[in-house]
């Protein structure tokens, strides 16, 4: 297990907060994000953590728990609680999660980039899109998104010309990432209004490919729109989920 000076080392990196296990929690992840647990590691059980910190076991498990909502870790029956490798965390802030078969809590996702594509479009999320940008060039990340064995498949469309980071990345560097956490990252831009629309359809062959599966398969198929606070477009987004699998939180 790691020394005990991990808290005195990155209390002072997070900003006080009077709800104790958020604070707690931000201090773990701020640990987690500088190397002091590195990808797979053990985590420290609970009862251990309550001889590192200032803190009750009350407020150290709501923490933890947090932390696995978070994605930051997973809980492995038997086993203990090891830290998630990064390039299989996808973080906050959430447009969507994922919830267990009981219900009981939130699964972490993985992603990857399976393609990228210039779109030309007149459809009606094409237009909101642009908005009143006379230069706007769209472009269209397809990726593959898996939350313990249940896969679906994310369309994220963007401005490159306004976010060029999503023409120049590499596909494998994108692997992992919060696509909306690395807008705020990279251009201070948040998406703070979010509308989503839901129907059932057939997904598209095109679709089932992506997801290996064949035959006729029906599923939900999710829209999701994110603008600025002022209404600026930044992202439209589409989700295709089969049918029969874990529980989509939005």
């Amino acid at each position: 297990m790691k020394s005990n000076n991990f808290f005195e080392l990155y209390q002072v990196q997070v900003s006080e907060n009077p709800v104790k296990h958020e604070y707690l929690k931000e201090i773990f992840i701020a640990a987690i994000e500088d190397g002091y647990w590195r990808d797979g590691d053990k985590f420290p059980t609970e009862q251990e953590m309550a001889a590192l910190v200032p803190f009750s076991l009350g407020t150290i498990q709501k923490a933890v728990g947090s932390l696995v909502s978070s994605g930051y870790v997973q809980r492995k029956r038997g086993a203990g609680t090891f830290i998630i490798p990064r390039e299989k965390r996808l973080g906050e802030p959430w447009i969507y999660r994922v919830l267990s078969v009981d219900g009981t809590r939130f699964v972490p996702m993985t992603s990857t980039v399976l393609r990228r594509i210039q779109v030309e479009s007149d459809a009606l999320w094409a237009n909101w899109l642009r908005g009143d940008a006379n230069d706007c060039e769209i472009v269209r990340l397809d990726r593959k998104i898996v939350a313990e064995g249940y896969a679906f498949i994310s369309q994220y469309f963007a401005d490159v010309n306004r976010f060029p980071y999503f023409m120049e990345a590499t596909l494998d560097s994108m692997k992992g990432e919060n696509f909306v956490q690395l807008t705020k990252n990279v251009y201070k831009v948040s998406a703070s209004n979010v509308m989503r629309s839901v129907r059932t359809i057939a997904l598209p062959k095109s679709i089932l490919s992506d997801l290996d599966v064949s035959g006729k398969v029906s599923g939900t198929h999710v829209e999701i729109m994110g603008s600025t606070s002022a209404g600026q477009p930044v992202f439209y987004q589409q989700l295709f989920l089969p049918a029969g699998g874990l529980r989509l939180c939005v």
